[in-house]
């Protein structure tokens, strides 16, 4: 461990360019070659859909626990057998079933995502709604919590000896600034949230701390694992999850696949349509009209939100048709906090070999990804009739179009000509993910509705 004075220059030199986060308006999209146009891809009409009729996931009479994880809605952890699930309220059953729907969406990618479905009844959470079950997954580690464990530490270290130094100065500058609020809050007597005057403003900054020092860790992390958080960016951006990366880098993690990390993503609740709660009512918001309650809701003890975003309300990225350049994170309310992912690819970088082999891939799984597929679990999930309702949400064949034309839209940005040959380049890995692809999109409709897994 490096000594205190050791460690405040380490820390100084690899979090200065995070302390002030600048704006990303303005810059220009990265050279393209001309290219051919792609096929228009329309929705396919399925005579067979499954008919829109709730999909539940019965947890009745299961041992349930709370739930003492990250979170900002009541949740449970129910055992059924040998599986475990967390189950959060949302309060609305038409959103819970959204969300169930967009988390389903994602998992269409062949990316990792936890099974999801609706549950009516579980111990400890209010009856007469449908509440968003997740399975539980004891191996996922939040980014965060990740980058702060030892297990972190050492494949940085392992990958590049000559940052070993850095990254645990970086950490020991992390529990510094934890452990700062913490003793400021033991003081205040109160949560942070409710933190007011100069108490707010001390935790703002030791809070700024502490995520300049996570971030800076996040760019120290192994290629291979930083290109996992890449391919679960972009499948992001199709979604418009506005939540991709939250003020404690959450919501992607990493998981064990044969011994193997991961990237994951969970918790869709600000993805497609949904935004974010009226401050007043609590009622849930499409994001068109919870532009604004984006920037409202960040409490003055939190870092604050950079000034290009605060005066970038107005162009949002509202679940446009279009969700506009990769590296512009200004469409996101909270885009920031995703910036040591759009660095890997922003011009006028160079393009590392790996990263310009995730960009290819994922530009060929949005190719390949099931329009029938993609229909049938809207139809199958999306709840009946939202349209009609206030505010109002989209129906689920304006849903399925809305998707179709974010996904054209950002295989626009590839070079059809450079995702041909990187499949041809490495045949048996592109047969790989058209495999992810079909088999994910076969669980997603073989499955039965009291088993979504």
């Amino acid at each position: 461990m490096p000594t205190p004075a050791v460690a405040r220059a380490l820390i100084t030199s690899a979090i200065q360019r995070t302390s002030s986060l600048p704006s990303l308006a303005g810059i220009p999209e990265p050279a393209r070659t001309p290219r051919r146009s792609l096929p228009a891809l329309v929705v396919s009409h399925l005579h067979n859909a499954p008919a829109r009729v709730p999909q539940m996931l019965d947890l009745a009479d299961c041992p349930a626990r709370p739930w003492r994880g990250a979170g900002s809605q009541p949740a449970m952890i129910v055992t059924r057998g040998d599986e475990c699930w967390r189950v959060k309220a949302t309060a609305d059953a038409t959103c819970s079933a959204m969300e169930v729907t967009l988390g389903k969406l994602f998992q269409l990618t062949g990316l990792v995502a936890p099974n999801t479905g609706l549950v009516a009844a579980v111990e400890g959470l209010p009856t007469g709604s449908r509440h968003v079950g997740s399975r539980f997954e004891a191996d996922f580690q939040d980014l965060g919590d990740f980058l702060v464990s030892d297990a972190a530490a050492a494949l940085v270290a392992a990958a590049d000896p000559s940052a070993r130094s850095t990254y645990e100065a970086l950490r020991a500058g992390h529990s510094q600034a934890v452990s700062d609020n913490v003793r400021l809050l033991a003081d205040a007597g109160v949560e942070w949230w409710a933190l007011r005057g100069e108490d707010a403003q001390q935790h703002a900054a030791n809070d700024q701390r502490r995520f300049n020092a996570l971030d800076a860790m996040n760019r120290l992390l192994p290629r291979p694992l930083r290109c996992e958080q890449l391919r679960h960016f972009i499948a992001s951006r199709w979604l418009c999850n506005w939540d991709q990366l939250n003020y404690r880098l959450e919501n992607f993690g990493y998981t064990l696949r044969n011994g193997v990390r991961v990237g994951m993503s969970l918790d869709f609740g600000a993805c497609g349509p949904l935004g974010f709660r009226d401050l007043q009512t609590g009622a849930m918001l499409p994001k068109a009209a919870s532009q604004a309650v984006a920037i409202a809701q960040r409490p003055p003890s939190l870092f604050p939100i950079p000034l290009a975003y605060v005066g970038n309300v107005g162009q949002f990225d509202a679940m446009c048709a279009d969700s506009g350049p990769l590296h512009d994170l200004t469409a996101w309310p909270y885009g920031f906090q995703s910036d040591s992912i759009a660095a890997l690819f922003r011009p006028p970088v160079a393009l590392d070999p790996d990263v310009s082999d995730t960009l290819l891939e994922m530009g060929y799984r949005l190719k390949r990804l099931s329009v029938p597929a993609l229909t049938a679990v809207i139809e199958r999930h999306w709840p009946d009739g939202p349209g009609g309702a206030v505010p109002a949400w989209p129906t689920a064949a304006e849903l399925a179009a809305h998707l179709l034309r974010r996904r054209d839209a950002l295989l626009a940005r590839f070079d059809p000509a450079q995702i041909a040959d990187w499949v041809q380049a490495d045949p048996d890995r592109a047969e790989r993910v058209r495999q992810e692809l079909t088999d994910a999109a076969q669980a997603m409709l073989r499955a039965p509705a009291d088993r979504p897994d």
